[in-house]
């Protein structure tokens, strides 16, 4: 059985080609035996020596009835030239699309069409043009001879006797079957084996499908556990929010304070004043009171009849006593004006300092809860990283299993495949045995 290629009992595929005898068509060759050389070129050495021997046999593949010719992937004038040159008989065919190589599978599977060279092949078809025999080469080198060639066409009975019996068809038919039953056999075995991997690739996808649920489900606790923790990110910063507007506030107090302070330190500035004024007038009493005082002295002195002289000047001095006790009561109402000014600054002062604290203390407390908000963030942003990790964990395998599913798919088209190669076989046969026993009845 051939590796690749069409398979035996299928129909040959169509083709109509130049050749080195003018156009040939596959229904030309209908009603007759015809073998099909796939050669890799004319250049090819292992062809160069394949070619000349096929020419020395032409003639008896003509006897029998067979018609013979070649299909080569290259121009038809290279391929005159040679046959010319060494004087080949059978017509060989240019494919130089490669179309009709494709269509019989027998291509090297490079990239592109312009390089799949053929390999190395052979193609029995019957009278009906149903394949009946292929063979694959394995390498360059690998290919039947035409002598084996004819021997296989011999067996496979497919060249026309008119002396030929039933009993002699027979072997030729259980050969057949034979031939098909190990196709069977082999496809078998093949299908057991994807089967075999068809399941290991199904339990490593249901692994991998575990997988990924488990790690699905682990990203959509973090998401929601995430979504929670920025709820109460959200909810700090609306408190912040409202702290500062209560420290913009208590500013505003701050500074009315501190128009208030100033109101009444200008006010004790202006007492001062007045206070000062105040012991100018005093200074002055005082130089008056002295200069009394001495008058008073000399007064005395003289005594007796100058005595009304001095009440004179103790009259002044009573007098002047008198202003000095106003100006002192003066003095000290200012003063205590002042000590209350004073105290109401210092109360104001010590209001301003509670505040000043109050709004220390604020602010502390809302640096430190931006602080946590910002750990809070980066801690987010590194789960979040992580989560992208994750997620490519899971994209990455899901592209295994469907890398795996391809495969699988791959396997179940070539079972298909099989499979229907086997029912193809199994009819013709069938078709063969039923022809084989209205023979026998009309016997």
């Amino acid at each position: 059985m051939a590796k690749k290629g069409l398979s035996i009992g299928k129909k040959a595929a169509p083709f109509r080609l130049d050749s080195t005898q003018g156009l040939k068509g596959l229904e030309e060759f209908k009603g007759k035996p015809l073998v099909i050389i796939f050669l890799r070129g004319t250049w090819c050495h292992n062809c160069q020596k394949q070619m000349p021997e096929l020419n020395e046999y032409y003639e008896r593949f003509v006897n029998k009835g067979v018609n013979l010719i070649a299909i080569a992937g290259q121009k038809l004038a290279n391929i005159k030239d040679y046959a010319a040159a060494k004087g080949i008989k059978f017509p060989i065919l240019s494919d130089e699309t490669r179309e009709v190589i494709k269509s019989y599978e027998v291509f090297t599977p490079i990239k592109w069409d312009s390089f799949r060279i053929a390999i190395p092949s052979t193609y029995i078809i019957d009278e009906n043009q149903m394949i009946r025999y292929s063979y694959i080469g394995e390498n360059q080198a690998d290919r039947p001879s035409a002598k084996e060639i004819l021997e296989v066409i011999d067996t496979l009975s497919i060249v026309s006797d008119d002396t030929g019996s039933i009993q002699e068809e027979l072997p030729v038919f259980l050969a057949n079957m034979k031939s098909t039953l190990e196709h069977v056999n082999t496809s078998a075995a093949y299908v057991t084996k994807s089967v075999e991997g068809n399941l290991h690739n199904i339990e490593g996808l249901k692994k991998a499908s575990q997988r990924n649920y488990e790690h699905l489900e682990g990203a959509v606790d973090n998401y929601q556990k995430k979504s929670s923790e920025l709820n109460e990110f959200s909810q700090q910063l609306n408190t912040t929010s409202d702290e500062f507007t209560d420290i913009q506030q208590m500013n505003e107090q701050l500074s009315h304070n501190i128009q208030t302070t100033r109101g009444l330190m200008d006010e004790l500035i202006s007492m001062t004043n007045v206070v000062n004024d105040m012991s100018v007038v005093i200074s002055q009493i005082s130089k008056q009171t002295k200069i009394l005082a001495l008058n008073a002295s000399i007064e005395a002195a003289r005594a007796g009849e100058h005595g009304k002289g001095f009440a004179v000047v103790a009259q002044e001095v009573s007098k002047l006593a008198h202003g000095t006790e106003e100006s002192a009561g003066s003095i000290t109402a200012q003063l205590q004006a002042i000590d209350e000014k004073i105290n109401q600054s210092f109360s104001s002062f010590a209001t301003f300092e509670m505040t000043m604290n109050t709004v220390r203390e604020r602010i502390s407390v809302n640096s430190s809860q931006i602080l946590t908000i910002s750990d809070g963030i980066k801690s987010i942003a590194d789960d979040s990283l992580q989560l992208g990790e994750e997620l490519n964990q899971i994209k990455d395998s899901q592209q295994h299993a469907q890398i795996d599913l391809s495969q699988i798919q791959e396997v179940e088209t070539t079972i298909n495949s099989e499979v229907n190669d086997i029912l193809h076989d199994m009819h013709y046969h069938v078709d063969q045995l039923n022809a084989l026993d209205e023979r026998m009845k009309k016997k």
